[in-house]
């Protein structure tokens, strides 16, 4: 990974580390709770009908618009760009992911 990628990787990993407790009432950190809470309700009743993975996969699905909307609130920080988000984006899933999965949302 060029140094560049490496540097602009830490950037995003750091921003989305610190930006919701130092700003709990921002628009991103709002995003991100709103997401969270879809994906949790709707994983716990999805997982009472079927098996995890299959509750976690309707959740994303239902929450699409939710996931949109944090995703376009972290887009507008001055510290990131379209290219950083969309690289962000499948670590930010596999985090909520593992989340849902491993507590039962």
């Amino acid at each position: 990974m060029p140094p560049a990628s490496l540097r602009s990787l830490l950037l995003l990993a750091a921003t989305l580390l610190v930006s919701g407790p130092v700003r709990a009432d921002s628009e991103t950190e709002m995003r991100h709770g709103g997401w969270r809470d879809c994906l949790s309700r709707n994983f716990r009743i999805q997982a009472a009908l079927t098996d995890p993975d299959l509750a976690a996969d309707a959740a994303f699905r239902a929450c699409r618009g939710a996931e949109e909307a944090y995703l376009a609130a972290l887009a507008r920080s001055p510290l990131l760009d379209d290219d950083d988000i969309a690289r962000a984006r499948p670590m930010l899933a596999g985090r909520i992911r593992a989340w849902l999965v491993g507590s039962r949302g």
